[in-house]
Protein backbone atom coordinates (compact mmCIF):
# COMPACT_ATOMS: atom_id res chain seq x y z
CA UNK A 1 0.00 0.00 0.00
CA UNK A 2 1.09 3.27 -1.03
CA UNK A 3 2.42 5.52 2.38
CA UNK A 4 0.06 8.87 1.47
CA UNK A 5 2.62 11.00 3.85
CA UNK A 6 5.22 9.89 1.12
CA UNK A 7 3.00 10.76 -1.75
CA UNK A 8 2.38 13.90 -0.50
CA UNK A 9 6.20 14.32 0.18
CA UNK A 10 7.28 13.46 -3.40
CA UNK A 11 4.64 16.07 -4.23
CA UNK A 12 5.51 18.73 -2.23
CA UNK A 13 8.76 18.06 -3.69
CA UNK A 14 7.69 18.56 -7.22
CA UNK A 15 6.33 21.42 -6.67
CA UNK A 16 8.96 23.04 -4.91
CA UNK A 17 11.69 21.93 -7.14
CA UNK A 18 9.49 23.80 -10.00
CA UNK A 19 9.92 26.83 -7.67
CA UNK A 20 13.36 27.06 -6.74
CA UNK A 21 14.15 25.98 -10.45
CA UNK A 22 12.18 28.43 -11.82
CA UNK A 23 14.32 31.49 -10.13
CA UNK A 24 17.82 29.94 -11.32
CA UNK A 25 19.58 32.09 -13.84
CA UNK A 26 20.00 30.80 -17.90
CA UNK A 27 22.94 29.64 -19.86
CA UNK A 28 25.69 31.55 -20.85
CA UNK A 29 24.42 34.59 -23.56
CA UNK A 30 26.51 32.42 -25.69
CA UNK A 31 24.62 29.51 -25.80
CA UNK A 32 21.40 31.59 -26.49
CA UNK A 33 23.00 33.09 -29.22
CA UNK A 34 24.58 30.13 -30.61
CA UNK A 35 20.83 28.68 -30.72
CA UNK A 36 19.30 32.25 -32.31
CA UNK A 37 22.16 31.65 -35.27
CA UNK A 38 20.93 29.07 -36.71
CA UNK A 39 16.83 30.33 -37.04
CA UNK A 40 14.37 27.97 -37.77
CA UNK A 41 15.99 25.68 -39.95
CA UNK A 42 16.51 22.26 -39.44
CA UNK A 43 19.07 20.15 -41.11
CA UNK A 44 22.34 18.29 -40.44
CA UNK A 45 24.54 21.27 -39.57
CA UNK A 46 22.17 22.02 -37.39
CA UNK A 47 21.21 19.03 -35.08
CA UNK A 48 25.49 18.92 -35.13
CA UNK A 49 25.65 22.91 -34.21
CA UNK A 50 23.05 22.90 -31.54
CA UNK A 51 24.13 19.61 -29.68
CA UNK A 52 27.73 20.86 -29.76
CA UNK A 53 26.77 24.17 -27.72
CA UNK A 54 25.58 21.63 -25.29
CA UNK A 55 27.79 19.08 -24.67
CA UNK A 56 29.85 20.58 -22.56
CA UNK A 57 26.99 21.51 -20.06
CA UNK A 58 25.52 18.22 -20.51
CA UNK A 59 29.24 16.92 -19.21
CA UNK A 60 29.65 19.18 -16.52
CA UNK A 61 26.33 18.74 -14.66
CA UNK A 62 25.64 16.59 -11.81
CA UNK A 63 24.88 13.32 -12.07
CA UNK A 64 24.33 12.85 -8.11
CA UNK A 65 20.73 10.90 -6.80
CA UNK A 66 19.95 8.96 -9.54
CA UNK A 67 20.51 4.92 -10.57
CA UNK A 68 20.69 4.18 -13.59
CA UNK A 69 20.05 0.78 -15.34
CA UNK A 70 20.69 0.19 -19.43
CA UNK A 71 18.94 -1.67 -22.33
CA UNK A 72 16.44 -3.24 -20.26
CA UNK A 73 14.68 -5.22 -23.07
CA UNK A 74 10.75 -4.07 -22.95
CA UNK A 75 9.51 -6.46 -26.41
CA UNK A 76 11.54 -8.73 -28.75
CA UNK A 77 12.71 -6.09 -31.16
CA UNK A 78 16.73 -5.13 -31.60
CA UNK A 79 15.58 -1.71 -30.26
CA UNK A 80 13.09 -2.41 -28.08
CA UNK A 81 15.24 -1.20 -24.81
CA UNK A 82 14.32 1.09 -22.45
CA UNK A 83 16.81 2.79 -19.88
CA UNK A 84 15.55 3.45 -15.82
CA UNK A 85 16.49 6.46 -14.56
CA UNK A 86 15.53 5.79 -10.81
CA UNK A 87 15.43 9.17 -7.88
CA UNK A 88 17.50 8.17 -4.58
CA UNK A 89 14.99 10.65 -2.69
CA UNK A 90 11.71 8.73 -2.85
CA UNK A 91 10.66 8.27 0.95
CA UNK A 92 10.47 4.59 2.08
CA UNK A 93 7.01 2.96 1.06
CA UNK A 94 6.46 5.50 -1.48
CA UNK A 95 5.72 5.47 -4.80
CA UNK A 96 6.93 8.22 -7.64
CA UNK A 97 5.13 9.05 -10.61
CA UNK A 98 6.78 7.63 -13.68
CA UNK A 99 7.68 9.74 -17.10
CA UNK A 100 8.48 7.49 -20.11
CA UNK A 101 9.85 9.18 -22.86
CA UNK A 102 10.86 8.60 -26.65
CA UNK A 103 13.40 10.62 -28.56
CA UNK A 104 12.83 12.40 -31.52
CA UNK A 105 15.06 11.54 -35.08
CA UNK A 106 12.80 11.95 -37.83
CA UNK A 107 11.53 8.22 -37.33
CA UNK A 108 14.83 6.87 -38.85
CA UNK A 109 17.19 7.64 -36.25
CA UNK A 110 17.89 8.65 -32.73
CA UNK A 111 18.84 7.00 -29.52
CA UNK A 112 18.13 7.16 -25.81
CA UNK A 113 21.64 7.63 -25.09
CA UNK A 114 21.24 11.03 -26.75
CA UNK A 115 18.68 12.51 -24.23
CA UNK A 116 20.13 11.16 -21.63
CA UNK A 117 20.00 14.67 -19.81
CA UNK A 118 16.61 14.30 -19.59
CA UNK A 119 16.75 11.19 -17.50
CA UNK A 120 19.00 12.80 -15.19
CA UNK A 121 17.06 15.99 -14.99
CA UNK A 122 13.50 13.98 -14.31
CA UNK A 123 14.85 11.46 -11.75
CA UNK A 124 16.77 14.28 -9.88
CA UNK A 125 13.53 15.50 -9.03
CA UNK A 126 12.08 12.69 -7.96
CA UNK A 127 10.15 11.34 -10.51
CA UNK A 128 10.81 7.28 -12.11
CA UNK A 129 12.52 8.56 -15.60
CA UNK A 130 12.28 5.96 -19.03
CA UNK A 131 14.33 6.30 -21.35
CA UNK A 132 12.87 4.22 -24.62
CA UNK A 133 14.08 3.24 -28.46
CA UNK A 134 11.72 2.29 -30.71
CA UNK A 135 11.67 0.47 -34.24
CA UNK A 136 12.51 2.97 -36.89
CA UNK A 137 11.18 3.42 -40.97
CA UNK A 138 10.62 2.09 -43.34
CA UNK A 139 11.32 -1.47 -41.28
CA UNK A 140 8.55 0.02 -38.89
CA UNK A 141 5.24 1.90 -39.84
CA UNK A 142 2.62 3.85 -38.67
CA UNK A 143 1.41 2.59 -35.77
CA UNK A 144 4.52 0.79 -34.84
CA UNK A 145 6.14 3.87 -32.65
CA UNK A 146 2.36 3.95 -30.55
CA UNK A 147 2.34 0.11 -30.14
CA UNK A 148 6.31 0.11 -29.02
CA UNK A 149 5.66 2.66 -26.41
CA UNK A 150 2.33 0.74 -25.42
CA UNK A 151 4.69 -2.03 -24.67
CA UNK A 152 7.08 -0.21 -22.58
CA UNK A 153 3.97 0.99 -20.74
CA UNK A 154 2.77 -2.74 -20.33
CA UNK A 155 6.50 -3.94 -18.79
CA UNK A 156 6.84 -0.51 -16.37
CA UNK A 157 3.08 -2.39 -15.15
CA UNK A 158 4.15 -5.92 -14.76
CA UNK A 159 7.52 -4.84 -12.96
CA UNK A 160 7.39 -2.83 -10.53
CA UNK A 161 8.98 -4.42 -8.20
CA UNK A 162 11.87 -3.30 -10.65
CA UNK A 163 11.58 0.79 -10.90
CA UNK A 164 9.20 1.30 -7.48
CA UNK A 165 6.96 3.81 -9.58
CA UNK A 166 3.43 4.20 -9.04
CA UNK A 167 2.18 2.41 -12.33
CA UNK A 168 -1.29 4.27 -11.67
CA UNK A 169 0.66 7.65 -12.81
CA UNK A 170 2.54 6.73 -15.94
CA UNK A 171 2.94 10.56 -17.83
CA UNK A 172 4.18 9.55 -22.07
CA UNK A 173 6.26 11.97 -23.70
CA UNK A 174 8.31 12.33 -26.32
CA UNK A 175 10.04 14.93 -28.77
CA UNK A 176 9.71 15.50 -32.29
CA UNK A 177 9.05 12.04 -34.16
CA UNK A 178 8.84 10.57 -30.46
CA UNK A 179 6.06 12.87 -29.58
CA UNK A 180 3.89 11.63 -32.36
CA UNK A 181 4.59 8.14 -31.32
CA UNK A 182 3.08 9.35 -27.63
CA UNK A 183 0.25 10.95 -28.95
CA UNK A 184 -0.51 7.61 -31.07
CA UNK A 185 -0.70 5.72 -27.92
CA UNK A 186 -2.29 7.94 -25.88
CA UNK A 187 -4.71 8.45 -28.60
CA UNK A 188 -4.94 5.79 -30.64
CA UNK A 189 -3.58 2.47 -29.73
CA UNK A 190 -4.14 2.83 -26.04
CA UNK A 191 -7.83 3.89 -27.15
CA UNK A 192 -9.49 0.39 -26.57
CA UNK A 193 -7.77 -0.39 -23.34
CA UNK A 194 -7.50 3.04 -21.10
CA UNK A 195 -6.82 1.40 -18.16
CA UNK A 196 -2.96 1.37 -18.16
CA UNK A 197 -1.97 3.93 -15.41
CA UNK A 198 -1.38 6.78 -18.17
CA UNK A 199 -2.32 9.93 -16.53
CA UNK A 200 -0.90 12.63 -19.88
CA UNK A 201 0.54 12.65 -22.21
CA UNK A 202 3.54 15.49 -22.37
CA UNK A 203 4.14 16.49 -26.33
CA UNK A 204 7.17 18.59 -27.81
CA UNK A 205 7.33 19.83 -31.05
CA UNK A 206 5.24 16.82 -32.56
CA UNK A 207 5.73 16.87 -35.88
CA UNK A 208 2.94 14.93 -37.61
CA UNK A 209 -0.31 15.50 -35.65
CA UNK A 210 -2.09 15.76 -38.47
CA UNK A 211 -1.20 13.03 -41.03
CA UNK A 212 -3.25 14.46 -43.79
CA UNK A 213 -0.49 17.46 -44.03
CA UNK A 214 2.79 15.84 -43.79
CA UNK A 215 5.61 16.21 -45.71
CA UNK A 216 7.27 13.70 -48.41
CA UNK A 217 9.87 12.93 -45.49
CA UNK A 218 7.18 11.41 -43.23
CA UNK A 219 5.88 8.99 -46.24
CA UNK A 220 9.04 6.70 -45.09
CA UNK A 221 6.71 6.09 -41.98
CA UNK A 222 3.18 6.48 -42.81
CA UNK A 223 3.85 5.35 -46.50
CA UNK A 224 2.43 6.24 -50.16
CA UNK A 225 -1.41 5.55 -49.64
CA UNK A 226 -2.79 9.33 -48.92
CA UNK A 227 -6.19 7.25 -48.67
CA UNK A 228 -5.21 5.81 -45.35
CA UNK A 229 -4.21 9.04 -43.59
CA UNK A 230 -7.06 10.44 -42.04
CA UNK A 231 -7.06 7.33 -39.95
CA UNK A 232 -3.85 7.85 -39.07
CA UNK A 233 -4.22 11.62 -38.07
CA UNK A 234 -3.79 12.10 -34.08
CA UNK A 235 -6.25 15.07 -34.92
CA UNK A 236 -9.11 13.46 -35.57
CA UNK A 237 -8.63 10.78 -32.79
CA UNK A 238 -8.42 13.02 -29.35
CA UNK A 239 -12.06 12.12 -28.56
CA UNK A 240 -10.90 8.16 -28.59
CA UNK A 241 -9.26 8.85 -25.26
CA UNK A 242 -9.38 12.13 -23.06
CA UNK A 243 -5.87 12.32 -21.54
CA UNK A 244 -5.08 15.51 -20.54
CA UNK A 245 -2.25 17.20 -22.67
CA UNK A 246 0.94 19.55 -21.91
CA UNK A 247 2.17 20.25 -25.38
CA UNK A 248 5.55 22.75 -26.27
CA UNK A 249 6.78 23.96 -29.62
CA UNK A 250 9.96 26.31 -29.74
CA UNK A 251 9.93 29.82 -30.89
CA UNK A 252 12.13 28.86 -33.80
CA UNK A 253 10.98 25.52 -34.61
CA UNK A 254 10.61 25.03 -38.11
CA UNK A 255 6.96 26.42 -39.63
CA UNK A 256 5.80 22.94 -40.27
CA UNK A 257 5.82 21.82 -36.70
CA UNK A 258 4.28 25.24 -35.74
CA UNK A 259 1.56 24.43 -37.92
CA UNK A 260 1.09 21.31 -37.08
CA UNK A 261 1.57 22.14 -33.21
CA UNK A 262 -1.60 24.80 -33.78
CA UNK A 263 -3.53 22.15 -35.55
CA UNK A 264 -3.35 19.58 -32.52
CA UNK A 265 -4.32 22.43 -30.13
CA UNK A 266 -7.52 23.31 -32.08
CA UNK A 267 -8.26 19.60 -31.99
CA UNK A 268 -7.88 19.69 -28.22
CA UNK A 269 -9.60 23.13 -27.88
CA UNK A 270 -12.85 21.86 -29.86
CA UNK A 271 -12.72 18.64 -27.74
CA UNK A 272 -11.99 20.34 -23.87
CA UNK A 273 -13.81 24.10 -25.04
CA UNK A 274 -10.99 25.13 -23.55
CA UNK A 275 -6.51 25.33 -24.56
CA UNK A 276 -4.69 22.63 -23.56
CA UNK A 277 -1.53 23.28 -21.36
CA UNK A 278 0.87 24.85 -23.91
CA UNK A 279 4.18 26.89 -23.26
CA UNK A 280 6.44 28.43 -26.20
CA UNK A 281 9.91 27.80 -25.51
CA UNK A 282 11.62 31.23 -26.22
CA UNK A 283 14.80 31.43 -27.55
CA UNK A 284 14.56 27.77 -28.89
CA UNK A 285 14.50 25.67 -31.60
CA UNK A 286 13.91 22.06 -32.62
CA UNK A 287 16.89 20.82 -30.97
CA UNK A 288 17.57 23.15 -28.15
CA UNK A 289 13.80 22.59 -26.77
CA UNK A 290 15.26 18.94 -25.54
CA UNK A 291 18.65 19.53 -25.26
CA UNK A 292 18.35 22.32 -22.52
CA UNK A 293 17.03 20.03 -19.94
CA UNK A 294 19.77 19.46 -17.21
CA UNK A 295 21.13 22.82 -17.59
CA UNK A 296 20.87 26.43 -15.89
CA UNK A 297 17.74 27.32 -19.02
CA UNK A 298 14.35 26.49 -16.96
CA UNK A 299 12.50 26.98 -19.66
CA UNK A 300 9.93 23.78 -19.43
CA UNK A 301 11.18 21.80 -16.98
CA UNK A 302 9.25 23.53 -14.04
CA UNK A 303 6.35 23.71 -16.12
CA UNK A 304 6.48 19.70 -17.04
CA UNK A 305 7.18 18.77 -13.33
CA UNK A 306 3.54 21.06 -12.35
CA UNK A 307 2.21 19.25 -15.07
CA UNK A 308 3.00 15.94 -13.69
CA UNK A 309 1.98 17.24 -9.92
CA UNK A 310 -1.63 18.18 -11.25
CA UNK A 311 -2.35 14.89 -12.69
CA UNK A 312 -1.03 12.10 -10.27
CA UNK A 313 -3.12 9.70 -8.79
CA UNK A 314 -4.22 10.98 -5.71
CA UNK A 315 -3.92 8.69 -2.78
Amino acid sequence: MRSVYGVLTILAGIAMGSAVQAQMSANPPEIAEGVRAFGDKLGPNVVKGVTALYRPLHAAASKDGVAVTKDIAYGEGERQKLDLYLPANVPTGAKAPILLFAHGGGFVRGDKQDVAHFGYYFAQRGIVTVLINYGFAPQARFPSGGEDVGKAVTWLRNNASVHSGDTRSIFVSGNSAGATHAATYGFITSAAVPDDGVRGLILMSIPTADAENIGPQDKVYYGEDASQYPQMSIIRRVGDRKLPVFMAVAEFDMPSIQRQNKRLIDALFDRDGRLPNYKTALGHNHISIIEHFGTADESLGPDILEFIRENVAKP
